[in-house]
């Protein structure tokens, strides 16, 4: 009798299968002793979240595995069902029937429904725009409001309805729509951490802030794993690497939600954007990714895995296409890997307008104030739905939505049953989060504004700061004294919005200060009050703060022919260009041949070819978007706190050699890992 073989997902580190391993089989059954069909089997190394080997059941509730060893752990996983844990017993082969018990919460789920029309159940499908809570006949599921909107009092109605309606927003570096919240540095400058222990206290404390902005459901994280420079969302994901993604998102996830969702601020978080996101072709948002399934297994798929293991509630389809087929509508992927193969029992959303994207694939949207599509096309909605998605984001074609979706039942095109599974799936989500036995929220956190970019809040953020900064270069120019006399000087020095990044204050953040931060220059006040200079003549040593400005999605993405030493700068909210460094490097050498020492700190959302830059500077400081807590890059910089950051991804010497990653044989200017310290 043939198994189907999933794979095994194995990262370089991880041992090669021994000869000690044995074959195990064994059938999954229910409390009644019925097999359970496509029940996920995987054998693991507690407490590590990937799998060593996984399966599934067959028709007949039997699996088989080859490799299995002292230490180690059954787990069976299915939806609907408690999972069931067997330690590996030297020897033994056959397992017999391993019973699975139905989750209680189910029976909850039950009495639920059982009082819920057909409009009810499509109306918590969709996700209409704040502060919408009315979708179709019924009440919506969820509302959510993009970048730089955010409606204060939305909660008062939508949490008082008899299933709340939960609110979403992108706080991926914090709640950074809310004034004088904590800004965080995007996840690229977290990955250069290496510390998954800061990563869980920053979810945390991003989750405390989002409960007192009244804010229950976050389109975060994003465990992408960026392979091209030319992208315009690297900085989203913690670095090239599988195992960072690994490590980092998951934790990210543990501080949202705590262990097996038990924490009293726990919200909704959201992977994303599932999957391949960061593998396109040329680095094109929202392009095609060419992959073998085996690249898609080993170093895209393990991130969800560990995710998944961990508790996130909710996965976001991706724009992208995987080998031609938009993941929005990609049946194999979404039911057939991450519902079935990783036995995900949470809903799967959509991207913004993403259904109605899926008729267009590779083309950027546009999401400029005003502007309604109000379509939803039907052929859109029927191959999405019967996809396995489980939530429409539709903020601007809800009404459409709803009535398409009433019309494809009624014909037959989606059958009740989907709709049933795709609500029972939100309806889980939302009881694990505890939004149906506390609609209100945590008293403890709910609407509590002092945790609104508290001193505590802050003080984490300038920690991750200090973690984060990469030295690439030091002419011993490095740490500067406090009694050193320096000038502070370049277009990122005393701006808040540009160090912050994108986002941030909007989608695609700001060009002006943000309230509550401070700016580089300040922290130099604060952290050597006395030690920088009105001009450069005054001073031994200037400090250049340069780099990118924000910049989200497409509109990040270098589609030109030569992307060596050049730095993307705009004039208007979504005027993108990108600029010669050959300004920056003459005023260098102007200084240096004043007899000044410069240290180049960049801003920047991802490793840039501008190594006649990096050349002709003394030192050189990679601070990422470091977010709010400027005053942490003076802290290292001074020696306050020694450097410790390693780069999340390869820097490369020469634009020709984009993509560039680790592993790949090619010599960027700095390795992988690469830092200095003192």
């Amino acid at each position: 009798m043939a198994f189907p073989k999933i794979g095994i997902f194995a990262f370089a580190t991880l041992a090669a299968i021994s000869a000690a391993q044995a074959g195990i089989s064994g059938s999954i059954v229910d409390e009644s002793g019925a097999p359970i069909h496509n029940a996920a089997v995987t054998v693991r190394t507690l407490p590590k979240l990937i799998a060593n080997a996984r399966t599934l059941t067959n028709d007949k509730g039997a699996f088989s595995l080859n490799n299995a060893k002292k230490g180690q752990s059954i787990v069976v996983r299915k939806a609907g069902f408690l999972p069931e844990t067997l330690s590996v017993i030297p020897g033994k082969k056959n397992y017999g029937n391993i019973t699975l018990k139905r989750d209680p919460i189910e029976n909850r789920i039950d009495s639920i429904m059982a009082k819920m029309t057909l409009d009810d159940m499509i109306a918590q499908m969709t996700q209409a725009k704040a502060p919408a809570v009315k979708c179709g006949n019924s009440i919506c599921g969820s509302a959510l409001e993009g970048g730089g909107a955010y409606t204060a009092d939305f909660y008062t109605n939508a949490w008082k309805q008899k299933i709340p309606v939960i609110y979403g927003k992108d706080n991926v570096h914090g709640v950074a729509d809310v004034n004088n919240a904590t800004i965080f540095p995007h996840n690229i400058g977290l990955g250069a951490t290496r510390d998954s222990a800061l990563v869980r206290k920053i979810g945390q404390a991003v989750a405390e802030e989002m409960w007192a902005a009244h804010i229950d459901l976050n389109f975060a994280p994003a465990i992408t794993v960026p392979q091209d420079e030319r992208w315009g969302r690297v900085y989203e994901g913690f670095g090239e690497t599988t195992e960072l993604a690994v490590d980092l998102g998951a934790a990210f996830v543990r501080g949202q939600q705590g262990d097996n969702n038990d924490a009293e601020w726990r919200v909704i978080t959201t992977l994303k954007h599932f999957i391949g996101d960061g593998a396109t072709d040329n680095g094109y948002d929202r392009g095609n990714a060419t992959m073998t399934d085996k690249v898609l297994r080993q170093k895209y798929l393990p991130p969800y895995e560990a995710g998944v293991e961990q508790g996130a509630l909710s996965v976001m389809a991706s724009f992208n296409q995987v080998n031609g087929i938009h993941q929005h509508v990609d049946s194999a992927k979404i039911t057939g890997i991450l519902k079935t193969e990783l036995a995900f029992d949470g809903y799967v959303i959509a991207d913004w307008e993403g259904i109605e994207s899926s008729t267009t694939p590779g083309a950027a949207g546009d999401y400029s104030p005003g502007l309604v599509t109000g379509i939803s096309s039907k052929d859109a909605i029927k191959n999405a739905i019967n996809a396995g998605l489980d939530m429409a984001m539709v903020p601007q074609s809800a009404e459409s939505f709803v009535k398409s979706m009433k019309e494809l039942v009624a014909s037959g095109a989606i059958s009740e049953e989907r709709v049933k599974d795709a609500c029972r799936r939100i309806l889980r989500a939302k009881i694990r989060a505890g939004r149906i036995d506390n609609p209100s929220g945590p008293a403890a956190y709910v609407g509590v504004t002092k945790n609104i970019g508290s001193a505590e809040h802050r003080q984490l953020a300038r920690e991750a700061v200090q973690k984060s900064l990469v030295i690439l270069k030091d002419k011993k120019v490095l740490p500067l004294k406090t009694t050193d006399k320096v000038f502070v000087t370049g277009t990122h020095a005393n701006n808040t919005g540009l160090q912050c990044g994108a986002w941030t204050q909007g989608w695609q953040g700001t060009m002006e200060n943000v309230p509550g931060a401070t700016s580089i220059q300040a922290g130099f006040d604060e952290v050597a009050n006395g030690a920088r200079v009105a001009s450069a003549e005054e001073a031994k040593t200037i400090v250049y703060v340069i780099g990118e400005v924000p910049y989200a999605e497409w509109f990040g993405d270098y589609r030109g022919d030569d992307f060596n030493n050049k730095i993307i700068t705009k004039k208007a909210r979504t005027d993108m260009s990108f600029n010669s460094t050959d300004s920056d490097i003459a005023q260098i050498k102007e200084w240096q041949k004043a007899g000044h020492k410069v240290t180049v700190v960049l801003i920047t959302g991802r490793p840039l070819p501008i190594t006649s830059l990096i050349n002709v500077a003394d030192a050189f400081v990679v601070a990422w978007l470091p977010g709010s807590e400027g005053a942490g890059v003076a802290d290292v910089l001074f020696g306050k706190v020694k450097p410790t950051g390693k780069l999340p991804h390869t820097w490369p010497k020469d634009a020709k050699q984009i993509p560039i990653n680790v592993g790949d044989g090619k010599k960027g200017l700095y390795p992988y890992g690469f830092g200095l310290t003192y």
